[in-house]
Formats: structure tokens, C-alpha cells, sequence
């Protein structure tokens, strides 16, 4: 399926027999990474038309047991933000069991119209994995289409990779992940109803949950920068099972500075911006609403000792 990624609706082919050129990857996260081959692909593209092509689904990633950056509709906005206008999307269930050969003909070339392919040194493809991106290249060749292989980008620890990110934000290093995306990892989606437990003590919270086959950062409180309605809140965020007050499942629970009014059933935007403490079991919720305030205090140094980071903000 082809869709636009800059607003998301089914799109329709623009132009009869256009021929495309195509951004190959899973793209979790679109990292910097990504988004060098996705630099590659606008600059190369001259008349084809750009577009990424990726997996409308986590079912590679369930899989392997790693879990998802961001889900679908974010990676796609994310891709569009940096320039790319199309997304092919597939399930991974209906080309897992296609040979190289095949994945080729049929899909790139029968169905894409690939005359350029873009993919990194590790793209691997077919059942199996079994082709890799010099198998790409030769195969493409037959139909007359080019493959553009691009090295990694690299920091001081090595090639940047989804693999790393989920690393970083498991162990709760979120300015290193940022580093590695190229902005804060955030969280988003529709504010959903809690126990109420935080407008009780003092400290409303906004709530929202994982998707089911997300990657969940490292339990404890964060200092968040939170978007909702268009607008931008310094926030202090709790990501886990609350077990003062025995919760069960993981949230993210968020409680905004100098936010008045409701939220429910909004749409929201929670960026995790630096790991303050982990998640602990307090004795009372007295002593659960103290160690509350001293995060927010946390957080407010946090800000105020990244000025920078006001830009732009309201509230």
C-alpha cells in the first residue's frame, strides 16, 4: 500500500507509470541513521519519485523479541518530517517467506516501479535473510533499475542502529538516545483515564500507554517535555507499575507544570528527556506525594540549567 506520509491517507499513484525511487528499511526510530539514507535518497532521486519502503507492522521486530521504537504512525511522520513524501507499506508476514529473487520481481520492481534502490550495508532481505545488499544490487541490475549502498553513520561507539536505541532507553540513558535519534524519544497518544490517586494528593497526572509491542524505558521518573493542544509543558513523568498503590501493567503517568483544566481524551505528546530516580515502593502516600515535589524541583533545575531548551515553549 502506498500512503503519503505527511498526512497519512491512502494515496493514490502519482502519475501514471512513474517509476519510484525506493529508501529500503524497517526505520524503528528513524535515527540518524535513517536519515542520512533517507538525505541519500532525496539527493538521488532526480526525476523518480521518493518514497521509503518499509513494514506496516511489528511483526519482525515481536519476533526478534526487541520491541518498537515508535509505532507505525509515527515512524511515518517522522519520515515525512525529514523530506520524504511516499511510503510503501507491507506486512512482514505477507513477504517473509519470499526469496530474493522473488521479493525482487514481484514486489520492488512488479509492484514498487524501483528504479533506484537505497539501503544500508547491513539490509538484509528474502526468506531467511538470505540476500544482502550486494545481492540487491545484482538482482535489481537484470531489470535495469541502481542500488545506492551506504556505509554506516558512525559515533565514537559505533555505527548508529535501532539495536542500540532500544539499549539506551531500556537502561533509562535518555540523552544518549537522543543522540542517536536525533531528538528526544517520546510517547504519544490519547489521554486516557487513571485511579485518580494524583489530583488526590495534589499532582494531576495525564495518562497514557504503551502500545502492546513497544519497547518500555526503564522504570522510574523522568524529567518530560510534554505537547498537548499545540502548546508545550515542562512535566515530570512516571513510567511503570506503580506499586505503592499496587498498579498493575506499565504507564506513563504525567503531571504538567502550571496545567489547569482536562485533558481526557486528547491527544498528547511526551517526550522523555532525562532519567531522575527509579521507580520506588513508598511506606504512605503522604511520603509518595513529598518525593513528588522533590522531582518536580528536579526537573525545574533540569530546566533551568538548559535554557536553551525554553525556546518555544509556553506555559
Amino acid at each position: 500500500m502506498l500512503v503519503r506520509t505527511t498526512d497519512l491517507p491512502t494515496a493514490a499513484i502519482p502519475g501514471q507509470g512513474k517509476r519510484f525511487a525506493l529508501a529500503l528499511g524497517c526505520f524503528d526510530g528513524v535515527h540518524k541513521g535513517h536519515a542520512a539514507l533517507f538525505d541519500a535518497l532525496l539527493s538521488r532521486a532526480g526525476e523518480l519519485v521518493p518514497a521509503a519502503w518499509t513494514f506496516s507492522d511489528g511483526a519482525e521486530l515481536v519476533r526478534k523479541k526487541s520491541g518498537r521504537i515508535f509505532p507505525t504512525e509515527e515512524k511515518l511522520r517522522l519520515i515525512g518530517e525529514l523530506g520524504v513524501p511516499y511510503a510503501f507499506l507491507y506486512r512482514f508476514s505477507g513477504i517473509a517467506d519470499l526469496s530474493p529473487e522473488a521479493f525482487v520481481s514481484e514486489i520492488l520492481v512488479g509492484e514498487c516501479g524501483c528504479a533506484l534502490a537505497v539501503c544500508g550495508y547491513d539490509f538484509t532481505f528474502g526468506r531467511g535473510a538470505s540476500g544482502n545488499a550486494e545481492t540487491l544490487c545484482r538482482l535489481l541490475a537484470a531489470y535495469g533499475a541502481r542500488t545506492l549502498i551506504l556505509p554506516p553513520v558512525t559515533d565514537g561507539e559505533g555505527p548508529i542502529s535501532s539495536h542500540r536505541v532500544r539499549l539506551l532507553l531500556r537502561e533509562g540513558r535518555m540523552e544518549d538516545a537522543a543522540r542517536l535519534l536525533g531528538r528526544p524519544y517520546f510517547l504519544s497518544g490519547t489521554v486516557e483515564h487513571g485511579a485518580r490517586l494524583g489530583r488526590e494528593l495534589g499532582f494531576p497526572t495525564i495518562n497514557l500507554s504503551f502500545p502492546e509491542d513497544a519497547v518500555i524505558p526503564r522504570h522510574g521518573v523522568y524529567v518530560s517535555l510534554t505537547e498537548l493542544e499545540g502548546r508545550r509543558y515542562r512535566s515530570v513523568t512516571n513510567v511503570g507499575t506503580r506499586p505503592t498503590v499496587s498498579g498493575s501493567g506499565v504507564t506513563c503517568e504525567t503531571n504538567l507544570f502550571d496545567f489547569c483544566g482536562s485533558a481526557y481524551g486528547k491527544r498528547a505528546r511526551v517526550a522523555l528527556l532525562s532519567f531522575l530516580r527509579g521507580e520506588e515502593r513508598f511506606s504512605s502516600e503522604k511520603e509518595l506525594a513529598g518525593t513528588v515535589e522533590q522531582d518536580k524541583k528536579a526537573a525545574a533545575a533540569y530546566f533551568l540549567s538548559h535554557a536553551a531548551d525554553k525556546d518555544g515553549e509556553k506555559g
